[in-house]
């Protein structure tokens, strides 16, 4: 094995490339996410981060760092751990349908409720809204239950 190791030391640039690569496949899984392309519990996103943290930790074997290798290999765990409970839940046949690319359909004619027909993970509906002098206090625009 530290044959394999002193041989990927003699390619530094390469090491280099697999590093850049990681982070650019990290933070655009992250972008992905944050605006709505794919959904953060879906398996694009477990594959994703899979292959930017082996790629980084490949390019560790370039420059060790301790802390940036516990990264990578919790990583690794628990999005393996992830991705294998995400199969076993799509072969039970419990996965939740629209796991994985999320497609516009506002602008499309009768589109389904995006909700589907998942219970509420929120009980925002069923409080009365906190009164702001008097006036009541609208919730976050984000967060705000869609129009029946």
């Amino acid at each position: 094995m530290s044959d394999l190791f002193d041989y990927m030391r003699n390619y530094p640039h390469i090491l280099q490339f697999c590093g850049v690569l990681g982070s650019i496949l990290y933070v655009g899984g992250f972008a992905l996410v944050q605006t709505g392309r794919i959904c953060g519990n879906g398996p694009y996103y477990s594959c994703n981060q899979l292959t930017a943290a082996t790629l980084v930790l490949i390019s560790l074997v370039g420059a060790f760092n301790l802390g940036a290798f516990l990264i990578q290999i919790g990583f690794l765990s628990f999005g393996s751990l992830g991705l294998v409970r995400r199969v076993r839940m799509r072969r039970a046949g419990t996965y939740p349908p629209g796991m994985g690319v999320i497609r516009s359909v506002a602008n499309e004619p009768n589109a389904p409720d995006p909700r589907g027909n998942w219970p509420a993970i929120s009980d925002l509906e069923s409080h009365q809204h906190a009164q702001g002098r008097g006036r009541p206090v609208q919730p976050c625009p984000a967060v705000a239950a869609p129009a029946p």
